[in-house]
């Protein structure tokens, strides 16, 4: 007979070991989805096109994010990490944004204003969701190195959790 088990703890551990990946691009997609329609709206006029522009464009978006953001966890925190994110994000949205409105619209000059306006005012919005996870990001490492220095008051982990020990003032 045939059994789901394996397939579905296949599935359960993907997603497991992808979750703050899968959340960041559903939160993502839901701040894309609202500025595409709002800029679609306001280029074409026309409330069927903003709505097709606004569910497509940020749904083949959405895979593009989750690739470009894997691509990304290569790439070591550093202090012009997120800006650099940010452009070689943009550059994929531009390329994307300008396939799906042309599909949509059959009008390349609608496609090429839609495909430089849209990206431009989603880079923005970009640069801001990302700020916000890289904070959440770094707000658990620190709580994770002050449950392990709690846990050990030798402190035993030098030099990282020496330095986060004598810095905490809480645990």
């Amino acid at each position: 007979p045939f059994s789901t088990e394996p397939a579905m703890s296949h599935i359960h551990h993907l997603l497991r070991k992808n979750e703050t990946a899968l959340l960041k691009t559903a939160s993502y997609y839901v701040i894309h989805i609202l500025v595409a329609a709002g800029v679609a709206y306001a280029v074409t006029g026309n409330l069927l096109a903003a709505l097709t522009l606004s569910l497509l464009e940020p749904s083949v978006q959405a895979v593009a994010y989750f690739v470009h953001d894997k691509a990304w966890l290569r790439v070591p925190l550093r202090r012009w990490r997120t800006l650099a994110k940010t452009a070689s994000y943009y550059a994929v949205h531009l390329v994307v944004a300008a396939g799906v409105a042309y599909a949509v619209t059959g009008d390349l000059w609608m496609a090429l204003t839609l495909s430089l306006l849209e990206p431009t005012v989603q880079m923005l919005f970009f640069f801001v969701h990302e700020k916000f996870w890289e904070h959440k990001t770094q707000r658990n490492a620190a709580r994770t190195i002050r449950v392990a220095c709690a846990g050990n008051l030798a402190c035993q982990r030098q030099p990282l959790c020496a330095q986060s020990c004598a810095l905490r003032t809480d645990v």
